[in-house]
């Protein structure tokens, strides 16, 4: 069994969403992670997981970067509401994130928040998942050095650095964060820096992502994402690590089970 820990079936990409669900139970990716970006989504995540119960659990939480900017509501207000929406869903709510840091440029559609709206909504779902004992799932975005500068406080937690591309230099800093899991995604099918830092994380350290609807892996890089691609990049895993896919699925499947306490 394979688990898919960082998928946006929430997104309005999937209308499909029956037959993405079909095609990845016949790849034998059996469960996956509905990871939110604002309060929006959040509730969407709680809804898929109750459509698919034991085969889809909710991440709730809010993206560093605006992405719905139409929302003028305060960070106060949101994670106030998030906090609300773990509180009445506990069965289905396994995770928070994904949250954290960005620093690169805005996304179509989306608005810019500065810093210290960043750090704040970032500060407020760091509180939220230590009151609840809940992993975080972490985006970075060209802030990996000011969170390792200013962050280290989260060293007690538990959580994944989600689609991990922070390089090899710092992974020492980042295998200091001892409960937390490296997020690997479909971008180590083509990307050969990330093979290399791959090679220098201890597999009971991995989780697989897809990230989807984004980062399909080769052959499908540049088309629509799906949970059912996780074996692709479980091969390339097993591969650049000179060991065996069957390796690779136990092992992080098993990393994936004890993070989220899921059966």
């Amino acid at each position: 069994m394979f688990i898919d820990t960082h998928a946006h079936l929430n997104f309005r990409d999937y209308k499909d969403l029956n037959d993405v669900i079909k095609r990845a139970l016949d790849t034998n990716v059996k469960k996956i992670i509905c990871v939110s970006s604002n309060i929006e989504d959040s509730i969407i995540s709680i809804e898929i997981a109750r459509k698919y119960p034991g085969i889809v659990f909710a991440a709730v939480g809010i993206h560093p970067q605006c992405t719905d900017p139409e929302n003028s509501e305060e960070i106060k207000t949101q994670i106030s509401k998030l906090e609300e929406l773990i509180l009445e869903n506990r069965e289905v709510v396994i995770a928070i994130g994904e949250c954290g840091l960005d620093f690169s440029d805005v996304g179509e559609g989306e608005r810019n928040r500065n810093i210290d709206e960043q750090e704040k909504l970032f500060i407020g779902q760091i509180e939220l998942a230590k009151k609840y004992d809940l992993p975080i799932l972490l985006h970075f975005n060209k802030a990996h050095d000011y969170f390792l500068d200013n962050y280290s406080g989260l060293s007690d937690m538990k959580g994944i650095f989600h689609c991990y591309v922070g390089g090899k230099k710092r992974l020492k800093k980042f295998f200091d964060y001892k409960d937390f899991l490296f997020g690997i995604t479909g971008l180590i099918t083509y990307d050969e820096g990330l093979q290399q830092v791959v090679k220098k994380i201890p597999l009971e350290r991995i989780v697989l992502e897809t990230d989807c609807p984004f980062l399909a892996p080769l052959p499908y890089r540049g088309e629509r994402n799906e949970p059912g691609y996780i074996p692709l990049t479980a091969s390339k895993v097993a591969e650049i690590r000179n060991t065996s896919i069957d390796e690779v699925e136990r092992v992080t499947t098993e990393n994936a089970i004890k993070l989220f306490e899921i059966n």
